[in-house]
């Protein structure tokens, strides 16, 4: 059997439903064979220094999507640029939408691939489904409580001899996100043996919480022992939805409430964040989807982007920081109707920017704080999803966040008014935080670097506010 699954859809038969049941163990199918991924038998050794092989990208870098009829540049791959299939081994991916029959052609007939979907928990049954032949495993998280089913994380581990690639974006795997949609990519090359054990890191326990909370194959998830993350500089920051027990556990470590964790950390270690001065401060929130946003949200997330509570924000600027202050300093980019009208792959691309007219509508909206974008590629639309703090009189220091997060309540969650330190989230995220990145202008233009290196975007750097007659790019 070779399994074909969509998003909301199973292509198996009852037969097969009824045989993948008698697997079942307390409501989670069970992997029957996972060899693979497993631990040879020899017995690992604890190592905290060896040579590090050559890597691609040993420190992290950031790529865009590479767009059908553009030149492609440096800045940009191919979904084979990131796989590199004649060295894979294995993969771990994540998707939100998933389209096998494009998928499977970017991958040696042999690589064994474990996929994480999202899917409709009313039709296919929670739990690990195999192929027959062992090669393909698809992963149904737990979706239990939830009111609407999301899984919209966007992950990749791809195992080669020595080194795994870790890869954090906004690209579904499906073929638009990757030809038509303008996707942002974290690339970091991980020594790997699996011979030896490493020393655990923050960016290690945190990647295998997200995994298991994605309730990943646990032989999967122990590769991660394996993979010396000691060159990493990137924060996690994950969803969850926070409405059954295994997750309300953890419920500060989701969502906003995680990015204030983050935020909170770099002050501690950056000097230049450490004095932050709030009133020199703004945050750029864009995604591909916008949802039911007011300006007490927008002073909710503000404060977790900057790491610091509404008092603190308060006494740095010497009067109570208010709803018209969270929507001065809060950005928000979304394109407009005008742009998903001309842009020149036409419905297609329209199709994945959505935002409800009802939302924008509505009396409490803060659309003082919309603003248009502008595609770095012209008459196109951008699927990314992104979040740029600058601080400073010049707005040249800060930090950006890369990933799956649309700026949505559903994405990042709702702050608990009771205990403030608790989310309630409804999806499944995932992304990253890259910390002290420099906001520059060079030849006349803003651009970002981090760690000496050039960060591209998908849109230029300066935004501007929405007109009167502009409305965002509403949903059909």
């Amino acid at each position: 059997m070779s399994i074909q699954l969509n998003q909301n859809d199973s292509d198996s038969d009852k037969s097969e439903l009824d045989r993948f049941d008698q697997l079942m163990s307390d409501d989670v199918i069970c992997i029957s064979d996972s060899s693979d991924f497993s631990d040879d038998d020899a017995q690992p050794s604890i190592c905290n220094d060896l040579p590090q092989p050559e890597l691609p990208f040993p420190d992290g870098t950031v790529k865009l999507t590479h767009m059908s009829g553009e030149n492609k540049s440096n800045d940009c791959v191919t979904l084979t640029d990131v796989v590199q299939p004649d060295k894979l081994r294995k993969a771990l991916l994540t998707t939100f939408v998933l389209d096998m029959e494009w998928l499977k052609p970017h991958f040696r007939a042999h690589t064994k691939l474990v996929i994480v979907q999202s899917y409709n928990p009313n039709v296919e049954p929670q739990g690990v489904l195999q192929s027959s032949d062992g090669l393909t495993t698809i992963v149904n998280p737990e979706f239990a409580g939830v009111k609407y089913p999301i899984m919209h994380s966007k992950i990749m581990l791809l195992f080669y001899d020595t080194y795994v690639r870790f890869v954090a974006s906004s690209a579904n795997l499906i073929e638009i996100d990757w030809t038509v949609m303008q996707n942002a990519v974290f690339i970091q090359d991980i020594s790997f043996d699996g011979s030896q054990i490493f020393e655990c890191t923050q960016f290690g326990s945190t990647l295998a919480q997200a995994l298991r909370d994605l309730s990943v194959p646990d032989p999967v998830v122990k590769q991660l022992d394996h993979m010396d993350m000691s060159r990493v500089r990137v924060h996690v920051v994950t969803s969850v939805p926070t409405s059954r027990a295994r997750t309300t556990y953890h419920a500060s470590a989701y969502g906003m409430a995680r990015l204030a964790q983050i935020t909170r950390q770099m002050r501690r270690e950056s000097a230049v964040l450490r004095e932050i001065n709030p009133a020199e401060t703004d945050v750029y929130c864009y995604g591909s989807s916008m949802g039911k946003l007011s300006s007490a949200y927008l002073r909710d997330f503000y404060c977790c982007a900057l790491g610091m509570t509404w008092g603190e924000i308060s006494r740095h600027t010497r009067h109570t920081f208010s709803s018209q202050d969270a929507e001065r300093c809060v950005k928000v980019g979304f394109h407009t109707n005008d742009q998903g009208n001309s842009n020149k792959f036409g419905p297609i691309s329209r199709m994945c920017i959505k935002c409800k007219m009802d939302m924008f509508t509505g009396t409490n909206f803060p659309s003082s704080s919309l603003h248009k974008i502008e595609p770095a590629v012209p008459r196109t639309l951008v699927h990314a999803k992104l979040v740029l703090m600058r601080t400073g009189a010049e707005r040249r220091h800060g930090w950006m966040y890369l990933g799956s997060h649309n700026f949505t309540p559903g994405a990042w969650g709702w702050l608990n008014r009771q205990q403030t330190s608790l989310t309630y989230v409804n999806n499944y995220e995932f992304g990253v935080v890259i910390p002290d990145v420099c906001y520059e202008t060079v030849f006349g233009r803003d651009s970002i670097t981090w760690r000496g290196a050039k960060i591209p975007l998908p849109f230029e750097l300066a935004w501007t506010r929405y007109k009167e007659t502009d409305v965002p790019c509403f949903s059909d």
